[in-house]
């Protein structure tokens, strides 16, 4: 052993290999470490990504679910006004809903005691699916005025989900899984806004669960889903459900990460967790449901996501060794036969190795291999100078280029930024009356001649309003598009203002929101007439008078008219809230709203200001107005301009 590590010491050559195969594994086994260690937690990420999406898909589908059964069971409430509360027709309506609803267990309208005196204290009928059939029966008379789906949604006095319960096609309690159920109750009113009964929707929790379980991003995972307390709805061990929570399974002293997880989905709250699950350590992504207080969590083992992993650390330590014994063979090769030349250029080659890039090394005339090396790192030393020169140079420029890229980037970002969220909002705006027009034409295409006339009117007046709010959005963006374009109007046109008031106070009355009057004052002669552009003129104080009424609901709205000198003056005051002064600040800014909640684009006061200056005039904010917003329009009344502060 100690001759040959004599032998190591005396031969350079051996020292090098041994040396660069004993560096090569230190980078080896950090490098390999790093990437396993990289490569683990990218396998992770991965199964997270995974896990995260199924469950984004099972939440998804249970809300499709549910919003079907909200929506059939909305739909029937909508439809069950007085003349429609008979025996003979909630019969009707809760077979309708089980028939046209395939996924959906079953339909019960129960009424308020002694509702149908001739029938008796209880009446309700229940339909449900039999095979491919729907049966719907008069339930025989029971008290179930203190069951959970009938009492739950009479004292919350609101449409709602309850926790999950156990009973057969009768009405009687079950311990059978098979009759496990969750319910979509909405109470019924009468015309004096008095409850008179329930409309409650099923969905069976064994279908539900099967739905669920289809989801399986690996081969042994599962989903389960707790109720408000932390009771199993949904797991694979049926023994479990609706008889132990995730606080009585676990082990107080043990399993503190599943009591952790308990309740953390109890409390709504959405995630991922690793948690020990009877000796296995498991990865348990949870998300709860908005619509109930219920939480869906997908446990995926650990062991399966690392499977793909595992296999290759079997796979990757006899290639790395294999691997290691072939470099170090080449490294011995190699550096044998390249070592003894090389000594004679190292103190020639001391000058670069020390950064003295600019002083010359010595040309030879020397012709064999190492005359050549030697040549050739003196011109390579002569290159260097010169380029290291020339690099400083181009580093300053390149600094100074990459820091005006980088405020040019920013800006450009904060540009698509700013337009995304334009685009968003413009969608979200019109897309919102279109649901309620599209909507509201399905309502009556389907059911126009049961619906009384009133009903009727008042769809009309919400879809004429909802049509008339987007045609006033696309305005604004067709003008606010023109607006850089240098477009050309008339403004030589004869207005009559009074004509003008006219037409301003017809559009107020007959144009939603109906809230307060219009009170007019025009301070001119019949015939008095100013040269200007009529429409975009009446848009903008149409938008003004528009945006006054949106927001007085009490007191009035005034539109004054006079002439100032060689000025005519509109001014817009209402009776509303006010705008408060940090907004008056960014008042005439694009999409800026004083409440990011309220509807609109937040271009309707820049769309204003932006045609009254096309005309000639000006817009301003008068701010020592106290009792509500004022706004002030002056336009030239001759030919010369005006300018205003």
């Amino acid at each position: 052993m100690i001759s040959i590590l004599n032998r190591i010491r005396r031969k350079l050559s051996l020292k090098l290999s041994f040396g660069i195969m004993l560096f090569l594994i230190a980078v080896f086994i950090v490098s390999l470490g790093i990437l396993f260690i990289r490569s683990r937690q990218m396998v992770r990420d991965e199964a997270m990504s995974r896990a995260e999406q199924e469950l984004d898909n099972i939440v998804m589908r249970v809300n499709g679910m549910m919003n079907e059964v909200e929506t059939a069971t909305m739909t029937a409430e909508w439809h069950l006004t007085d003349d429609q509360l008979q025996p003979d027709s909630l019969l009707y309506f809760a077979r309708r809903i089980v028939s046209m609803n395939p996924n959906f267990d079953g339909c019960s309208i129960s009424m308020e005691p002694n509702y149908f005196p001739q029938i008796g204290r209880c009446f309700s009928v229940y339909a449900y699916h039999k095979g491919d059939s729907v049966v719907a029966n008069f339930e025989d008379p029971y008290e179930y005025f203190d069951k959970v789906y009938y009492k739950t949604p009479v004292m919350l006095g609101k449409p709602s989900w309850v926790e999950a319960y156990a009973e057969d096609i009768t009405g009687k309690v079950s311990e059978e899984f098979d009759d496990l159920i969750v319910s979509f109750g909405v109470p019924l009113y009468n015309s004096k806004r008095n409850v008179i009964g329930v409309i409650s929707t099923d969905l069976s929790m064994p279908w539900l669960s099967e739905v669920i379980s289809a989801y399986k991003p690996y081969p042994n995972a599962y989903s389960i889903m707790l109720g408000a307390d932390g009771q199993y709805l949904i797991h694979p061990d049926t023994a479990k459900l609706m008889k132990k929570t995730i606080f009585s399974d676990a082990d107080t002293k043990n399993n503190q990460d599943l009591i952790t997880l308990g309740h953390d989905m109890v409390s709504g709250n959405s995630g991922m967790l690793s948690v020990n699950i009877r000796g296995k350590q498991c990865l348990v992504l949870y998300k709860s449901l908005k619509r109930a207080p219920w939480s869906i969590a997908l446990v995926c083992p650990e062991s399966d996501i690392l499977a793909g992993y595992t296999k290759l650390l079997f796979i990757l330590i006899p290639l790395l060794v294999f691997g290691l014994l072939v470099i170090l063979a080449f490294c011995l090769n190699v550096i044998t036969s390249m070592v003894t030349p090389i000594n004679e250029l190292t103190d020639k080659l001391s000058y670069i190795t020390h950064g003295h890039y600019d002083e010359p090394i010595e040309r030879t005339t020397r012709r064999d291999v190492i005359g050549r090396l030697q040549n050739n790192f003196a011109e390579m030393q002569e290159s260097l100078s010169k380029q290291i020169n020339s690099l400083q140079e181009v580093n300053t420029a390149t600094e100074k280029l990459n820091n005006e890229l980088a405020e040019a980037s920013a800006e450009a970002r904060k540009a698509d930024e700013s337009k995304i969220e334009f685009l968003k909002d413009v969608t979200h705006q019109i897309r919102t009356p279109l649901n309620i027009i599209n909507g509201f034409t399905q309502v009556l295409r389907d059911d126009a001649e049961a619906l009384p006339k009133e009903e009727v009117e008042t769809i009309v007046d919400t879809m004429q309003t909802n049509a008339i709010n987007m045609n006033r959005m696309i305005n604004m963006l067709l003008v606010a598009a023109n607006s850089d374009k240098n477009v050309k109007i008339n403004v030589m046109e004869e207005v009559n203002v009074h004509e003008l008031v006219e037409t301003m106070v017809y559009l107020y009355a007959n144009n939603p929101p109906y809230t307060v009057d219009l009170i007019t004052d025009v301070r001119l002669l019949d015939t008095f007439t100013v040269k200007s552009n009529r429409e975009f003129l009446g848009k903008a104080l149409v938008e003004l008078l528009y945006n006054a009424k949106k927001f007085t609901t009490d007191g009035h709205v005034k539109l004054t008219v006079r002439a100032v000198g060689i000025t005519v003056v509109f001014v817009v005051e209402d009776t509303g809230p006010g705008i408060s002064e940090e907004t008056q600040a960014r008042l005439f800014d694009n999409f800026e709203k004083g409440n990011i909640f309220d509807e609109g684009l937040g271009m309707g006061l820049p769309t204003c200001r932006q045609m009254i200056r096309m005309i000639g005039g000006e817009l301003k904010f008068d701010a020592t107005y106290k009792e509500g917003s004022r706004f002030i329009v002056v336009i030239p009344n001759s030919r010369g301009e005006v300018e205003l502060r």
